[in-house]
């Protein structure tokens, strides 16, 4: 990066609060992945939205002028879209489950949906999360 440059990191997280549909999709996420809760990466199960190792990253990188920002938002999915999403997602499909499991899971998902959150769109909350820090120089 030249001397200057600016570095922006930003991420859109779904938010599991309680009775949600996230923490209720997470919570039937775990039932058939029970590993994915503990991924020590980003933590995807539970997540916050923020991301403050990313602020010591950039620091011990040489950047400065370290500044953050965060708002929510809610993202509304039709129970199809929100199916189709987390059927890709990496607790699912991205986790290599077999295709009989993604199947038996997309039906549990179905059928919760039904039953917790029937009206559409259903709104889901995502915290956007950004770190702006600058290199050194000119």
């Amino acid at each position: 990066m030249k001397p200057g440059g600016a570095l922006v990191i930003a991420h859109f997280d779904w938010l599991p609060l309680p009775g949600n549909v996230v923490e209720a999709t997470e919570q039937l996420i775990i039932r058939y992945n029970p590993p994915w809760a503990d991924l020590p990466v980003l933590k995807l199960s539970g997540s916050t939205g923020v991301y403050r190792d990313w602020l010591t990253d950039a620091a011990l990188a040489g950047f400065i002028g370290i500044e953050t920002f965060s708002f929510d938002e809610d993202a509304l999915y039709t129970h199809e879209a929100w199916r189709g999403r987390i059927r890709a997602s990496a607790g699912v499909a991205a986790a290599g489950l077999s295709p009989e499991t993604i199947a038996a899971f997309d039906a549990d998902l179905a059928q919760l949906l039904r039953e917790r959150f029937p009206k559409e769109p259903v709104p889901v909350p995502h915290r956007v999360f950004a770190v702006i820090a600058r290199k050194p120089g000119k």
